[in-house]
């Protein structure tokens, strides 16, 4: 993947690529008010030895309206299914087929917060990583790998060879996911597509499916709000 995530817009995700050291320069829209936020990311961003350049008008600016402050860096090291051992990661989220950008961004976002390593994400039929999906996970993307795979089949082989349980998270899941507890297991959470969720051919290779607690007969949750729900369960019995 050729240039993932060079341009990074927002105030939350420029300050993470500052931190991750990815950033190698800084743009912003200059003006008298100046937030508090806005300024301490330049004063890092000095601190750092990045270059800034200010755009005096809205005119000027390059880049989208909805933000003031753009970080340009080198682009983020992706990995592919075979590198998987090698990264020694203990927790990770496989999204299968997921076609919106703002569930994968708020996917990413949830999966940093709730100290998920990787997010893995099939090369065909699903949503690309975007600009707008970095920002979306407001500096989430600089807290975990990206892995990308060819066959959802051959990466439940791979993660099962290294020990690690594969859970799928779905509606028709026997068992509670508040009710689950790896201790010490390694684990890769599963996400469906928005409109059909995991197919039943990915559910019988899984080791578990498990499914959120809901009332009030409602039949679904969006799959970024069931996504958080189970990460922040899985992450408290952790």
């Amino acid at each position: 993947m050729v240039g993932l995530g060079t341009i990074i817009e927002g105030k939350n995700a420029v300050l993470s690529v500052i931190e991750s050291g990815r950033a190698t320069s800084i743009g912003y829209l200059d003006n008298e008010r100046l937030s508090e936020e806005i300024q301490n990311i330049l004063n890092l961003a000095v601190q750092n030895k990045i270059e800034l350049k200010a755009y005096s008008s809205k005119e000027e600016w390059p880049y989208h309206s909805r933000h003031s402050i753009v970080a340009i860096c080198r682009p983020k090291k992706t990995f592919k299914e075979k590198d998987l051992d090698k990264l020694k990661k203990t927790k990770f989220i496989v999204c299968d087929h997921i076609q919106d950008t703002n569930n994968i961004g708020a996917i990413a976002r949830s999966a940093a917060a709730f100290n998920f390593e990787a997010i893995a994400i099939p090369l065909k039929r699903s949503v690309k990583i975007t600009e707008r999906t970095f920002s979306i996970a407001s500096g989430g993307l600089e807290k975990v790998d990206i892995i990308f795979y060819n066959s959802i089949f051959s990466l439940i082989k791979k993660l099962k060879s290294m020990n690690v349980w594969t859970i799928g998270l779905d509606m028709s899941g026997k068992e509670e996911v508040n009710n689950v507890d790896f201790q010490s297991h390694n684990f890769a959470l599963f996400l469906g597509s928005e409109e059909n969720g995991l197919s039943k051919e990915v559910q019988k290779k899984l080791d578990l499916i498990v499914r959120i607690n809901m009332e009030n007969d409602m039949e679904s949750l969006n799959v970024s709000v069931s996504a958080a729900i189970a990460m922040h369960q899985l992450f408290i019995k952790k």
